[in-house]
This record gives C-alpha cells, structure tokens and sequence, in this order.
C-alpha cells in the first residue's frame, strides 16, 4: 500500500513518527538494487557461459592447426616458439556460483511495518 507524503506512521511504541514517504522511498531503493543485482548476476553467468564456449574453440583450433602443420612442428615449431602451450583457466563454474550468491544477498523478504506493543494494552 502506498502512502502520501504527509502521512505518518506511528510506531507508538517509542512516542516518535517516522514519515512514510521515507519508509516507501527506502522500499524503492531496496526493490532497485535487487532489480539491478539480478541483472548484473544475470550478465555474469551469461558471460561466464561464453566463455566457457570460447575456451573450448580455441583448444579445438589449436588441436585443428596443429595437426594441419605436424610436419613442421605444430604451431609452435612452425612459429620458433621455445614455450608454446596454451593454457586458458576455466573459472566459468567459479563466477556462475558468485552471481547465484549476489542474487541470494540481494534478495530481501517483503517487510512490514509493526509497532512493539501491537496487539498489547498499556495502562
């Protein structure tokens, strides 16, 4: 439920007043940065897949140039190259599960507004 700006919620536990334009700005801001870390895990795995796919066609390549040049070396001894070997790491599992954990932290249960003393009498 949405609140004008000059409405108040009145806590009455404490004697104070907090304005619920605050309180519903702040449930906005809350509700944009899970928007925006969903998309920005979202991005991560998305990237995370890609290049996971790219690792496996540059090994394929390297595997197709190799055996297309073995009679002069492979690429490496067709190029002069003391040290060739290629050595791409795969993290892709690794950020995968970091943007599972971003989406986890972002995500806040729906709150309510309740006094201390609902539902008690004072005397």
């Amino acid at each position: 439920m949405y609140y004008g700006p000059a409405t108040w919620a009145n806590d009455g536990s404490w004697g104070y007043r907090t304005p619920v334009y605050l309180l519903n700005r702040l449930i906005r801001l809350q509700a944009v940065v899970e928007v925006v870390s969903n998309h920005t895990s979202d991005a991560l795995e998305l990237l995370a897949k890609q290049h996971s796919q790219m690792r496996a066609f540059v090994y394929q390549n390297q595997l197709a140039l190799d055996y297309l040049l073995a009679e002069e070396g492979g690429v490496c001894g067709r190029f002069n190259e003391s040290e060739c070997c290629i050595e791409i790491d795969d993290y892709g599992e690794t950020i995968k599960g970091l943007a599972q954990e971003i989406k986890k932290v972002a995500h806040v249960p729906v709150q309510k507004w309740n006094s201390i003393l609902q539902g008690r009498k004072i005397l």
